[in-house]
């Protein structure tokens, strides 16, 4: 009833505007001189009928006048013209008396849009303007002032939805951007004012000039560390709270672009978000293709194993949205099964899945549930990946990680499966651990089995490093030592890594895949994921600590423990016997490598399996230094010289 109301009093207002514009348009084209008020009266009210009749057919009564936009001017433009067209039409063959001259109609609807749409604009700028300079209109209090960092789309839709958002708490005093030619320019009033690097100067100037802002909000353009943020002087982002500035984030745009609801009476408060971890890695998030990605999940039936895990839960959600035939999810844990349950029942519940407690070790128990299911494609998620645990541990390592990888691959195989997708790591490469090994024998196996000419299955690895938030990454264990108040402990000051977050990971996994299914002629081949630049575990702590609003090596102290048995200073994701080629996908590369001799690899496997099942770990490694080229066995070798020595003195 309310909204109905809105709209007739907005319908009545048109017309009275309507009506006054045929006044004012006779009263200029009479230059003052206005005699005949009946014949004005009768044109005034006939021509305002017609204006609210197209009015209504435009919706020009259903725009918000506070939120003025170019559409709604168009509408205008539209209803306007129609109805002089039709006005004219009415006086030529209805009321021939009451024709005037065309030039007189055509200053009619000039009058008109003056009236209708200045009247609007008018108060869409004394709404933005002396209503709301710097103060919210419900509450009279001061605003919270954001300087943006990045002048892209992004900053754009943020702005705009600011001023047209009342309640917002938001003022914004001025945007940073590293692009020379914006600079003096403006979006929607608010003025770039130059370089992230000269922000020092900058806040000297919004201070003298009393706008101080004590928010730093970086847009789309900076949220995947791009060079408006990497330009921000190291001060303000190591001590924000010094210059009485707080770190924050946009939302994702599409929660400030659409849905405003004002006419309802909606509190549509935009919230900033801190700034994430994983938003300050240094590399751009990927471009995806999402339609070849569903082509690939629509209609087919797909397993998980692995499913509990961190990258295997959220294929699982991922594949879940792609409107699969079904979706069977296997792993050991029944905790995990349990959680992964209740995140699928929300995300899918009226398609077929299922959820099977299987070990990928028994051969038996795995088939069963593929013969069951017939799945269409499977994804090998089920893996031993904790380096210091598996160099521990070597023959659970090679039970998991290769008899497992083969029992799948074999059960893919006789079974008639069309793709299986087999998850590695960058720890594959040049190994120099048990786990990194392990993978590597487990590329090798698919590789071989996808050059195989009597077989009807693709296999398929995809190779990536260090996902962020992963169970056993250095991220969950920094924020549960931050929650002790520190240390924080790294391995070495200059130990680096691949990262990328699970969500991106996975979808590149699912287009990697795509793209192996749709170019059956590149067999053998393994695709990598394009991580960027290696990034140092220190500096992942130190912004961890920066963004708990605390410093680091005063508030929190990082302490360094010397790098573990089998891990390396830095990851590779190209063994060095491999040729690296690009694909259709510029974020997905291949790695082209001579293949291994399929009957040779078999009896190697065989023989480590053997080994691995009688616990015989001397053996096991014996033999991986056989399988694997480059493999020493020495859980040393990747670090720096040295730093076995300084350890035993540690």
């Amino acid at each position: 009833m309310r909204r109905l109301k809105g709209k007739i009093i907005k319908l009545s207002f048109d017309y009275m505007l309507a009506t006054a514009s045929v006044w004012g348009a006779y009263y200029l084209y009479s230059h003052g001189d206005m005699p005949g008020f009946d014949g004005v009266i009768r044109q005034s009210l006939v021509f305002a009928a017609f204006y609210g009749v197209f009015s209504i057919v435009f919706g020009t009564h259903r725009s918000v006048w506070r939120y003025t936009s170019m559409q709604d001017l168009f509408n205008i433009v539209g209803a306007a013209a129609l109805t002089l067209f039709g006005f004219g039409l009415f006086q030529h063959f209805v009321i021939p008396s009451f024709v005037f001259a065309p030039s007189f109609i055509i200053l009619q609807g000039l009058v008109l849009l003056a009236v209708v749409a200045g009247g609007r604009m008018a108060y869409r700028t004394l709404h933005e303007g002396i209503l709301r300079k710097g103060w919210t209109v419900t509450g009279g209090m001061p605003r919270s002032r954001i300087l943006l960092v990045g002048a892209g789309k992004a900053a754009d839709k943020f702005i705009k939805a600011i001023r047209q958002n009342p309640d917002s708490g938001y003022e914004i005093v001025g945007v940073l951007d590293n692009r020379r030619t914006l600079l003096g320019d403006m979006i929607h009033g608010v003025p770039i004012l130059g370089k992230g690097k000269h922000l020092d100067k900058i806040l000297k100037q919004l201070r003298d000039a009393g706008k101080s802002p004590n928010r730093l909000v970086f847009t789309e353009n900076t949220q995947a560390g791009g060079a408006d943020f990497k330009d921000i002087p190291e001060a303000f982002l190591e001590r924000p709270e010094d210059y009485g500035l707080k770190l924050a984030r946009l939302p994702n745009p599409a929660a400030f672009s659409e849905g405003l609801d004002i006419d309802a009476g909606a509190e549509n408060r935009i919230t900033l978000k801190p700034i994430a971890i994983e938003d300050l890695l240094g590399r751009p998030q990927a471009t995806l293709d999402i339609k070849s990605i569903r082509d690939l999940i629509a209609g087919k039936r797909v397993a998980v194993t692995g499913a509990g895990g961190s990258i295997g839960s959220e294929l699982c959600r991922q594949i879940a949205k792609l409107d699969p035939a079904a979706l069977v999810m296997l792993d050991f844990s029944e905790y995990n099964l349990y959680a992964l349950e209740l995140d699928i029942s929300d995300i899918a519940p009226t398609y077929p899945w299922a959820c099977r407690l299987c070990n990928v070790r028994v051969a038996e128990q795995l088939r069963k549930v593929f013969s069951d299911f017939k799945p269409d494609i499977v994804f090998h998620a089920a893996a031993l990946k904790h380096v210091p645990l598996v160099e521990l541990n070597p023959s659970e390592g090679v039970l998991t990680n290769v008899m497992g990888t083969r029992i799948v691959a074999e059960a893919c195989r006789d079974l008639g499966v069309g793709i299986m997708v087999q998850i590695s790591t960058d720890k594959a490469v040049n190994p120099c651990n048990v786990m990194g090994a392990t993978k590597r024998v487990g590329e090798f196996f698919a590789q071989s089995l996808d050059l195989d000419e009597n077989s009807k299955t693709r296999f398929v690895t995809v190779r990536f490093g260090n996902v962020l938030g992963s169970s056993g990454s250095v991220v969950p264990l920094f924020r549960k030592q931050l929650e002790k108040g520190g240390p924080l402990t790294v391995t070495h000051p200059d130990i680096s890594r691949f990262f990328m977050t699970i969500r991106e990971a996975v979808s590149l996994v699912l287009q990697a895949s795509s793209h192996a299914w749709r170019h059956p002629d590149e067999k053998g081949r393994i695709l990598v994921l394009d991580m960027g630049e290696p990034v140092k575990i220190v500096d992942v702590a130190r912004q961890m600590i920066r963004l708990a609003n605390l410093r680091p090596d005063e508030d929190v102290k990082i302490e360094y423990m010397g790098l573990r048995p089998g891990e390396k200073m830095y990851e590779e994701l190209f063994d060095t016997s491999e040729t690296r080629t690009s694909t259709d996908s510029p974020q997905i590369l291949a790695a082209i490598s001579q293949a291994t001799d399929g009957a040779l690899l078999k009896r190697s496997v065989s023989n480590l399996e053997e080994a691995a099942m009688k616990g015989d770990d001397m053996a096991v490694i014996r033999l991986l230094q056989t399988i694997v080229p480059g493999y020493t066995g020495d859980p040393t070798a990747g670090h720096p010289k040295g730093e076995l020595e300084n350890r035993k003195k540690a």
